[in-house]
């Protein structure tokens, strides 16, 4: 009786060691800001308040934001990249759950009417061979969810560099149509005079007055592309309202020092993009989630019986169990044998496999593009950047000359000043482009090129 009363208590002491041993926090929105702060440089709150507005520590508003900030404060305060963040927290739940064992079932019967006190424990023990692969799929998949976050974050890296470029130059842009819509209207009121002078001809002084219009327009659609653009960033960088004005720091285009061939960068793409990797753990994924599904074929489950034996010496309450049987039950496998959920984890496999084709196509697309880019950025940068507007330059000289000795009126020289305002606005799209050539290559492989 003894005996089996022992392996009775030892039996529940292994179902209750067994039922602790549950996976304790696998990751969290720490293991995605850890990652694109490995690969980028840039760090993100370790936790926000929803609807919260705060600048990282060290970002000064007052003496204008630079790009780095603006990221920065971005990766803080973005409220799809904080909501995005949570789903960490779900896949964290997925393998938590992964690890949970059933609980075991209880029957008891009461003694009455000549029926002597019993009870079953159920326990499943089919987790047993299934619960490895459960958990080790749940793991997968939050890394596969891990990976999926870090590319959001580049993705928001990105939009950030290309919003804070995007205004930069809406307010350079603006600078400049201001000069030339000046110029234009001047242009037009010289037009003017010389027609009642009678030199000019009244179609002419007409195109004048278009054209002075004309400035006139593009300078009110420069307004409004800087209202636009300012919205847009502080829009992705999490700042409300949206209208918020900030001063930006006045910065250069970056310039790839040591630049990488071609092929390195295909590689690099390969090894550091985070949407690759995250294919390539579902594939892994998928893999473990057949191999679970199949142990699922076959459901084992413990049972220990226990009942109230009375003896012809004993003397006490019948009321409580004094011995145990154990034993156990299982289904057999003849027409359910969980085909559907394998065929289902087969296809899993097949469609990671193909979307992995998909993502790697994509990715090297991305990089392709912008390497080409950035090369035709580079070499406008150094045309606009070396002479090209010396010669532009130099005619306004010698035009105001010109009409400082009285050769010539002063429309040759507003036309000339307007042709040099034209090559400064050229000059600063062409920066622009070089930026945002640099923020898509950067993106494209999956961390911040070293410059």
């Amino acid at each position: 009786m003894r005996y089996y009363r022992t392996r009775s208590y030892i039996i529940i002491a292994g179902i209750l060691l067994l039922t602790a041993c549950a996976p304790g926090r696998y990751a969290d929105r720490t293991t995605v800001t850890d990652k694109i702060r490995q690969q980028s440089g840039y760090s993100a709150a370790p936790q926000q308040s929803a609807g919260r507005v705060q600048f990282p520590p060290g970002v000064q508003t007052a003496d204008g934001i630079s790009e780095d900030e603006a990221v920065q404060i971005a990766l803080w305060n973005n409220a799809q990249f904080q909501t995005d963040l949570a789903d960490m927290l779900l896949a964290n739940a997925d393998v938590t759950n992964a690890g949970i064992i059933q609980n075991p079932l209880l029957r008891y019967l009461s003694p009455n009417a000549g029926i002597l006190a019993s009870g079953y424990i159920n326990f499943a023990i089919d987790f047993i061979w299934q619960r490895p692969a459960r958990i080790k799929a749940a793991k997968l998949n939050a890394d596969r969810v891990k990976d999926s976050l870090v590319q959001k974050g580049f993705t928001l890296i990105r939009d950030v560099q290309l919003a804070y470029t995007e205004l930069l130059l809406a307010a350079e842009r603006l600078e400049i149509t201001r000069e030339n819509a000046d110029t234009r209207a001047a242009i037009n009121r010289l037009a003017s005079a010389r027609l009642r002078n009678g030199d000019i001809s009244e179609l002419e002084a007409t195109t004048s007055r278009a054209d002075s219009a004309s400035a006139a327009d593009d300078l009110l659609q420069a307004k409004l592309a800087l209202t636009n653009a300012r919205n847009q960033l502080n829009y992705s960088m999490g700042i409300t309202p949206a209208d918020t004005m900030l001063v930006l720091q006045k910065q250069h285009a970056d310039t790839l020092l040591k630049p990488v061939n071609k092929t390195d960068y295909l590689s690099l793409a390969i090894a550091f993009r985070p949407d690759i990797r995250a294919a390539q753990t579902a594939i892994i994924a998928a893999g473990k989630t057949l191999g679970w599904e199949r142990s699922r074929i076959i459901s084992f489950t413990a049972t220990l019986n226990y009942q109230y034996i009375k003896t012809a010496t004993e003397k006490g309450n019948n009321w409580l169990p004094n011995t145990a049987n154990p034993g156990f039950q299982a289904e057999i496998p003849i027409f359910n044998r969980n085909q559907g959920n394998i065929q289902k984890a087969k296809a899993g496999i097949e469609k990671a496999m193909l979307q992995y084709h998909a993502v790697v196509q994509k990715a090297l697309l991305e990089v392709l593009q912008a390497y080409y880019l950035y090369e035709q950025s580079y070499q406008s940068y150094l045309l606009w950047n070396s002479n090209a507007l010396l010669p532009l330059e130099d005619a306004v000289q010698l035009v105001k000359q010109t009409y400082q000795r009285g050769d010539i009126s002063y429309l040759p020289v507003l036309e000339a000043i307007r042709q040099l305002q034209n090559g400064n606005l050229r000059k600063a799209e062409v920066t622009a482009q070089l930026r945002r050539a640099i923020s898509q290559l950067n993106y494209s492989i999956g961390q911040k090129h070293q410059q």
